[in-house]
């Protein structure tokens, strides 16, 4: 008499489970994403710092089910001065993440190198320099072939990395196959 009170919570309990367990999101090796970004950035210059609006294109490449080989070009756009051009900012970046596909959620973490141009605002001429990136983020997926997310990625510069920041914020799409 005694089984049989714990018995009933016990089948509740191995049929209800498997309802309440999310599906996983299943990185695979091999898995390739493409996707668009479009958010915020902020840039400072010239001791101040001047809000903007950013935009990009990104592509990964899962290496393993863990890490992520990554490309990344965007671009920004920063009213700066009155009477002067919009500072604009555009990169292009190549890049690791690290991905923990727990569930449908995929939080993941990424070091990007790359290349930055800088043009308007009060510059003579354009500018070139080296930069890199810390990316943050967390993806959404559907299903096997469609994810969504937002991210936020910390910029600094090899010319000057203690002072020279830029921060991007980005909802992203992207569209993922060879799974």
């Amino acid at each position: 008499m005694v089984r049989r009170p714990l018995a009933i919570p016990l089948l509740l309990l191995t049929t209800l489970c498997p309802l309440l367990v999310s599906a996983s999101a299943e990185a695979f090796e091999r898995q390739w994403h493409a996707g668009a970004d479009l958010g915020m950035a902020a840039v400072s210059y010239n001791g101040s710092i001047f809000g903007g609006y950013a935009a990009g294109v990104h592509a990964s490449y899962g290496l393993n089910d863990t890490f992520n080989a990554m490309v990344e070009v965007s671009g920004s756009m920063h009213p700066v001065y009155v009477g002067y051009p919009a500072l604009t900012v555009g990169s292009g970046a190549v890049g690791v993440a690290y991905t923990l596909d727990v569930l449908r959620w995929v939080p993941y973490a990424g070091v990007l190198v790359g290349g930055y141009h800088f043009r308007g605002a009060n510059l003579q001429e354009s500018q070139w320099k080296l930069g890199f990136q810390v990316a943050l983020g967390l993806d959404y997926s559907f299903d096997r072939s469609w994810a969504v997310g937002a991210q936020i990625r910390y910029h600094t510069f090899s010319d000057d990395p203690l002072s020279a920041h830029y921060l991007t914020t980005c909802l992203r799409a992207e569209y993922l196959w060879g799974w």
